[in-house]
C-alpha cells in the first residue's frame, strides 16, 4: 500500500470551501481543528523549483532575489498547471520560500541541492562582510567559515541515510552535529539582530540577517531529515518542538519598524532616506514572513512524524516515497487516527 497519494478531490474542495484550511503543510477541519492530513512535497517539486529558481543563487544566496524569481510568470504557470494541488499552494509565503525552500513536509532534498544553497549562503556572506561594520569582525567570519565546513561535511551525510542499511547510529550523530551548528549560527543571528545601542544600521546588516536565518532553517531542515531516515519519530517530534521554540525566539527580536528607521538613517547624501526607509520595511517585514513560515513548517513536521508514528509507517520508508515520486508535485498523507 503506497504511503503517499495525490491530494484527494474532497479535501481540495474542503480548503475551496474554507471548511478545511491549510496551516502550514497541514490540512486541517476549521470547525474542529483536526488534522485531516499532511502536504508533501516529491522530487517533481524539487524540480520544478529548481528549474524556476535556478540561476538566482548563482552569485551567492540573496532571499529578496529568490523572491522575486519565484514570484515570475514560469513558476506561477507551473504551478498553475498543478490543478488540485495549486490551491494548497496559494498560501505559501514567499518569504518562506526565500529562507526554508518549500516548507512543505519533511525536506527530502538531496545533496547537490543543499550544498548548492549552503555554497550561495557562505558566498553571499563573504560578501555582505564586506559591507558590515563589525567588532572583531574577523574572529566572528572565520567562526562561520568553520561552521559552514561542518555544515557541508553533515549535508553530505545525510544524503546517504535512504541508501544505508542500519542509518540510526549515523542519523542521531549527523542530528545532534547540525543542532550544535545551527546554535553557533543562532548566536550570530542574535547579535546582528540586537539593535538597541545602534543608531543606524546599513540595509547589508538585514539581507546578513537573512542568509544567517536561512543557514538555521537548513540545519534544521537536515536534522529532522536525519532523524525521519533513523526511523526515530518520537525524537523528530521532540526536536521539532524545540526548534520551533527557539524558532519563536529569533521572530521575538525582529522588529521591522525599528529596522526600518535604522536604516533610513544610513542614507547617503544623494539617497532618498524616504524610499530606502520603504524599500527597508518592505525587506524586513519579508525576513519576518520567512521566520512565521520555519515556525509553520517545522510545526507540520512534528504532525508527520505524529501521524506516521500513530500510523505504524517508518519514516524512512515516506522518505523514499516522497524521494522517488516524480509525477506529482505534491501527494498527501491523509490520518486514518484523529490527530489534534
Amino acid at each position: 500500500m503506497p504511503l503517499l497519494y495525490d491530494v484527494p478531490a474532497h479535501l481540495v474542495s474542503l480548503v475551496n470551501s474554507q471548511q478545511a484550511s491549510v496551516v502550514g503543510a497541514i490540512i486541517k477541519d476549521t470547525a474542529t481543528g483536526q488534522v485531516l492530513g499532511h502536504v508533501q512535497q516529491t522530487s517533481a517539486l524539487q524540480q520544478l523549483m529548481q528549474s524556476a529558481i535556478g540561476s538566482a543563487g548563482s552569485g551567492g544566496f540573496s532571499p529578496l532575489s529568490v523572491v522575486s524569481v519565484v514570484q515570475n510568470e514560469q513558476l506561477k504557470r507551473g504551478i498553475a498547471d498543478l490543478q488540485n494541488s495549486m490551491v494548497l499552494m496559494q498560501n505559501l509565503q514567499y518569504g518562506t520560500l526565500a529562507l526554508s525552500g518549500l516548507g512543505l513536509g519533511v525536506s527530502i532534498a538531496g545533496f547537490a541541492a543543499t550544498i548548492a544553497k549552503l555554497n550561495a549562503i557562505e558566498k553571499r556572506m563573504d560578501a555582505l562582510s564586506e559591507e558590515v561594520a563589525l567588532v572583531t569582525t574577523e574572529r566572528r567570519e572565520d567562526d562561520l567559515k568553520a561552521t559552514f565546513a561542518d555544515v557541508g561535511a553533515d549535508l553530505q551525510n545525510v544524503d546517504t541515510l535512504i541508501d544505508r542499511r542500519d542509518p540510526k547510529r549515523v542519523a542521531e550523530q549527523l542530528q545532534l552535529s547540525l543542532a550544535r551548528s545551527a546554535r553557533r549560527i543562532e548566536v550570530h543571528f542574535m547579535r546582528d539582530a540586537d539593535i538597541g545601542k545602534l543608531e543606524s544600521m546599513p540595509m547589508a546588516q538585514l539581507d546578513r540577517m537573512w542568509t544567517l536565518a536561512a543557514a538555521i532553517r537548513l540545519c534544521q531542515e537536515a536534522a529532522i531529515q536525519a532523524l525521519f531516515a533513523a526511523d526515530e519519530l518520537e525524537v523528530a517530534q521532540k526536536l521539532g518542538r524545540s526548534e520551533l521554540e527557539r524558532q519563536m525566539v529569533l521572530l521575538e527580536q525582529l522588529n521591522p519598524d525599528a529596522y526600518s528607521r535604522l536604516i533610513g538613517r544610513s542614507a547617503g547624501e544623494n539617497e532618498d532616506a524616504g524610499a530606502l526607509r520603504h524599500e527597508a520595511l518592505s525587506q524586513a517585514r519579508l525576513l519576518s514572513d520567512g521566520v512565521k513560515g520555519g515556525v509553520l513548517g517545522l510545526g507540520s513536521q512534528i504532525s508527520i512524524a505524529e501521524t506516521l508514528h500513530q500510523e505504524g509507517i517508518s519514516g524512512i520508508e515516506y522518505l523514499r516515497t516522497a524521494s522517488e515520486a516524480n509525477a506529482a508535485p505534491l501527494l498527501c498523507l491523509t490520518t486514518t487516527v484523529p490527530v489534534a
